[in-house]
């Protein structure tokens, strides 16, 4: 994070309330998996990697229920044999798939390695947590709830428009 980015962040946080939590202590999955049930009009995702068959299911009732869900995931990490991106899309759901082949360089491949979720263009999920087993099982986590803050939806919106304008 830039020096200027600290300077500024206090500015969208002024007003917002603020929930963190951890996978090995908190529960990170049962947080989204509430948030995603909890929606009554949009959701959209950006994320690098997506095999949790909970969350998976969630998007799906939460699709039955008329909601507007769009994804943009990782393009590598859509072609994993765990992924379920395939049955998102199977079900209906809009699922965009970042295509960087044109960036890699050399022995570097790029990645779209965002893990955010804006609900009802009311607030926001981020932090490190994938929506994988691994991510709430094994690995150490966070994901931070952001909301009451126009600014930092705002933020996100316009950065899931970027990626989604640029996959396919």
């Amino acid at each position: 994070m830039s020096f200027l980015s600290l300077l500024i962040l206090p500015l969208f946080l002024s007003s917002a309330k603020v929930e963190v939590f951890f996978s090995a202590t908190d529960g990170c999955k049962d947080k989204i998996i509430k948030s995603i049930n909890s929606a009554q009009k949009s959701i959209k995702i950006a994320i690098y990697h997506i095999t949790s068959r909970e969350i998976m299911q969630a998007l799906i009732d939460a699709k039955k229920r008329g909601l507007d869900i769009k994804i943009v995931a990782d393009g590598e990490q859509a072609k994993d044999k765990f992924s379920k991106v395939s049955l998102l899309i199977k079900e209906g759901i809009d699922v965009k798939i970042t295509d960087y082949s044109t960036r890699k360089k050399r022995f570097l491949t790029p990645k779209m390695h965002h893990k955010f979720m804006i609900i009802d263009r009311k607030y926001v999920m981020t932090g490190s947590f994938n929506f994988t087993a691994s991510a709430e099982e094994l690995n150490d986590e966070n994901c931070v709830f952001i909301y009451d803050s126009v600014e930092v939806v705002e933020k996100f919106e316009r950065e899931f428009e970027r990626l989604w304008k640029i996959s396919q």
